[in-house]
């Protein structure tokens, strides 16, 4: 049976664009996502803010997968091909802001 387009999974709209801008911004200039366990408090990701709240976003939505392994407890993540398109996408929409439209999305999401 062929796929409809109603069968396609649906993303979730994004939970605060601007912090998952400065996450993909890391991801990107090559900073992995590390998942220790299944515990949220032991997510990282350097230099984005925040990034523990929307690790379960990125990955649910296809926008990160895994890429290494550190023994049974740490799982590194890297942007998939979806996440570098997101990506792509959201700094071709933040250039099209204005200074108030910024302030404001990074206040209020």
């Amino acid at each position: 049976m062929l796929p409809r387009s109603d069968d396609a999974p649906r993303r979730e709209p994004l939970p605060h664009r601007w912090h998952v801008l400065q996450m993909l911004r890391s991801m990107h200039a090559g900073h992995p996502f590390i998942h220790l366990w299944d515990l949220s408090c032991l997510t990282h990701l350097e230099g984005a803010p925040m990034a523990v709240h929307y690790f379960g976003f990125l990955e649910r939505n296809g926008y990160i997968v895994p890429c290494a392994k550190e023994g049974t407890r740490a799982h590194y993540y890297t942007l998939s091909a979806d996440g570098v398109a997101l990506y792509e996408a959201g700094e071709r929409w933040w250039r099209t802001l204005r200074w108030p439209q910024k302030y404001f999305v990074i206040w209020y999401g």
